[in-house]
């Protein structure tokens, strides 16, 4: 075991040098960065946005004689030529129309509100809406709640688009589809209307037709009932698949306590062979100390099984053929197979054989061990891993802030 420990902490020593390594690294090269990115080329210019993305601040140094000045320069976004600005507002007016229809399907057929934005995504373009309808429209853009059209209209709609001087009008004609007024403000103003007057009386009275047509009314209907199902259903599935996770973890543990524990059954067999006794009384001896002992034990449980069988009355050869095939593990399957050959034939040195059996009994744990230590410092990297990164953020955060990237 003291062996597994050093290897472990050698491994953890030596992830931390791999670790410290790359960060210096990584820091080495920052620094590299930093130094390049705070000198200019020798015009000592400064590069300017494009109009749409605005202009910026940038902290500088002036360095006059032995004069260390720390200055903050704006630098405005770059201006367009009369031949830009022109091609700007040509493309925001073919993106006007698509802006401007909103969630209709055309600014042919309006039957929702506008979208009267004053700034076209992606260009340096502003819109000043001049005319809209106002009968029909709200300066926002939204249709009005009380429109009420038997027949499509048509409406002028303008607006003046400007980038930086340069200005240009903007024209097109959206059609207004035939609206009613909403059923269920109107259904409302009939339930008024009449129950007008009638405060006295014991119910109010729903409307039975509507513009001629006949209502049927109807409660909501009550879903609770689905909420319920839904969640009778998600929590059974819930537990069918914490009960296969519960019964797979328990059996996972189950094995892997089987095998933490052969190297000391052999060991307890080997013993008491040695000493004289038969595998029968050898068996029943481990099983009187581990009722004593009254601590759970997978393996101790099995054995106890096979003893309780025995003293009904099967055979040791069944027994121990069952007990094998119960544990489902191999070595517990060699191991019975060793017993059930001796109690057939006689034929081997049982002792030697289970000699044998123990020591690789006892190779196995050791590697078992081994593992276990490995992935325990595996684990161990993990965090490690995390607080490098934390430390790169603290370092790379403010140094990309800094160079404006």
């Amino acid at each position: 075991m003291g062996k597994e420990f050093l290897k472990l902490k050698t491994d953890s020593k030596n992830t931390g040098w791999v670790l410290l390594t790359v960060g210096m690294i990584l820091t080495l090269s920052m620094g590299i960065l930093a130094y390049r990115n705070t000198e200019l080329d020798k015009e000592y210019e400064l590069p300017k946005n494009e109009l749409s993305e605005g202009a910026y601040m940038q902290e500088m140094i002036a360095y006059v004689g032995e004069e260390r000045i720390p200055l903050t320069v704006t630098v405005e976004a770059r201006s367009l030529s009369k031949e830009e600005t022109q091609k700007e507002l040509d493309r925001a007016e073919k993106l006007l129309g698509d802006i401007l229809k909103g969630k209709n399907e055309s600014l042919e057929k309006i039957t929702t509100d506008l979208n009267f934005a004053e700034e076209i995504p992606d260009t340096c373009v502003e819109v000043q809406w001049t005319e809209w309808g106002l009968e029909y429209f709200y300066s926002d853009g939204k249709l009005r709640e009380d429109l009420k059209l038997s027949e499509k209209v048509e409406v002028n709609i303008s607006a003046i688009l400007t980038c930086q001087e340069s200005v240009r009008e903007y024209e097109t004609t959206v059609t207004i589809l035939p609206i009613k007024q909403k059923m269920e403000s109107s259904l409302q103003e009939m339930i008024y209307r009449e129950n007008e007057g009638t405060s006295e009386k014991e119910n109010l009275v729903l409307p039975k037709e509507y513009e001629g047509e006949k209502i049927i009314w109807k409660k909501p209907l009550d879903v609770t009932f689905l909420w319920v199902l839904a969640l009778t259903v998600s929590t059974a599935f819930a537990l069918k698949i914490g009960r296969k996770r519960d019964e797979k973890e328990a059996k996972k543990e189950r094995l892997e306590e089987l095998e933490r524990d052969y190297a000391q059954i052999v060991s307890k067999f080997s013993m008491l062979l040695s000493a004289g006794l038969s595998v029968r009384n050898a068996w029943e001896r481990i099983v009187l100390m581990y009722r004593r002992r009254g601590v759970q034990s997978a393996v101790y449980e099995e054995l106890n099984w096979g003893l309780l069988q025995m003293q009904k009355g099967i055979s040791e050869l069944e027994v121990y053929e069952s007990v094998g095939i119960r544990t489902g593990q191999v070595h517990y399957k060699k191991l019975m197979a060793l017993f059930i050959s001796d109690k057939r034939r006689g034929s081997i040195p049982l002792m030697e054989a289970m000699n044998q059996e123990m020591f690789s009994a006892m190779e196995e744990k050791r590697r078992k061990t081994r593992q276990q230590g490995e992935k325990i410092g595996t684990k161990l990297l993990i965090p490690m891993i995390g607080m490098l990164g934390v430390v790169f953020l603290i370092i790379l955060v403010p140094a990309f802030l800094s160079f404006g990237l």
